[in-house]
């Protein structure tokens, strides 16, 4: 049956309606979901609970997805936690940004396919699993 170990993902979405969504795609997954609904929020979430994964909206009032993201790796006890960007932007710089410029593990263009970020989130959480193991 695999892993049944819950893994923790925290979900920072100022849109209720697509944290929603993404909860109800990982429903089905053994991952215990935290969120929150802006930047401020999640760093205090990802300190208290210090996830497997951070699934992170860029555009968001108050902190958004690059300070926040910023922020996270200037604090050790959480700096390795992966990344998945979840962003309406599309273009190829922001991309790039994210996963050259700010070390995102992933990053998904909304809409996505329940499929998309499944096999996203699990490609991350295994290759975070095994960069774990040679540690």
């Amino acid at each position: 049956m695999g892993d049944a170990q819950e893994r923790t993902v925290i979900i920072i979405e100022d849109q209720p309606d697509i944290v929603d969504l993404i909860e109800l795609i990982l429903h089905r997954g053994h991952y215990k979901i935290l969120r929150a609904y802006d930047g401020e929020m999640g760093l205090e979430l990802v300190r208290e609970h210090k996830p497997d994964i951070i699934l992170l909206d860029l555009m968001m009032p108050t902190l958004d997805g690059w300070a926040f993201h910023r922020r996270l790796r200037q604090d050790p006890e959480i700096a390795d936690i992966p990344v998945i960007y979840v962003t309406a932007r599309a273009s190829m710089e922001e991309r790039i940004r994210a996963l050259e410029e700010e070390g995102a593990a992933a990053y998904i263009v909304k809409p996505f396919s329940p499929r998309e970020l499944l096999d996203t989130i699990e490609q991350v959480l295994s290759k975070s699993q095994t960069s774990d193991s040679k540690e």
